[in-house]
């Protein structure tokens, strides 16, 4: 595992520093999602991995600390039909739980010292836009902590299930990871992608420029908290 300059990631730092890094800023980030599939030219945990890695640029910037990704908190409530289809594409989504464990994990967060937490959701259909803001007026309400839901889609109104914008994230974020040459028509009809969508014309550049804005939009948003 290669170490991080200026360690963010919660779960690699020791004992008392951990606490005392989050002390020191009281800011925390949890990165959500679920396992799905992506075409084939991107992981199974690509949601998740994206809104980890942006999280720990931000961290570095804001100060805080990030918590493990969260893999098993993704929602999508789908007819039975898809829900099979989907199913034995290894997809894997907790629509029971979801919300009641991320509330659960966000007490514990405050607990140790949180003041401001990101909820960065990496999977974004309308049911877990609304789930990531139900767990933040909850919690909001209390006045114990302010959470800030996020997800691509609603604060920029973009993005795309593996196209042109998730696929230049993770050329970005994850340099040389993404597998371009297995992109083919198989994928196209699975996740109907269009002309401009095309998964091919995703670069780094473009997904460089999307992450520094996702992070100057968080950072404000942290600041004003």
């Amino acid at each position: 595992m290669k170490r991080i300059r200026h360690e963010v990631r919660f779960e690699y730092l020791y004992g008392r520093d951990a606490i005392k890094r989050l002390n020191k800023k009281p800011v925390a980030y949890l990165p959500v999602g679920c396992l799905e599939r992506h075409g084939d030219h991107l992981p199974m945990g690509l949601d998740v991995l994206k809104a980890h890695a942006i999280c720990c640029l931000c961290a570095r910037k804001t100060g805080g600390v990030v918590y493990p990704a969260h893999f098993y908190s993704g929602v999508h409530f789908l007819p039975p039909d898809l829900q099979k289809r989907f199913s034995l594409w290894g997809n894997l989504y907790t629509d029971k739980t979801a919300e009641l464990n991320l509330l659960e994990i966000i007490k514990g967060m405050i607990a140790a010292g949180a003041k401001v937490i990101v909820l960065y959701a990496g999977h974004y259909p309308d049911c877990q836009i609304k789930m990531i803001n139900r767990i933040a007026s909850k919690v909001n309400r209390t006045g114990k902590a302010r959470v800030i839901p996020f997800d691509e889609l609603s604060f920029f109104k973009t993005g795309d299930h593996a196209g042109i914008w998730e696929t230049s994230l993770f050329a970005y974020l994850f340099p040389g990871q993404v597998k371009f040459n297995r992109i083919g028509r198989k994928n196209f009809l699975d996740h109907g992608w269009k002309g401009k969508n095309d998964p091919r014309k995703a670069t780094f550049a473009f997904g460089r420029k999307a992450v520094v804005r996702i992070c100057n939009f968080l950072t404000k948003k942290i600041v004003e908290s």
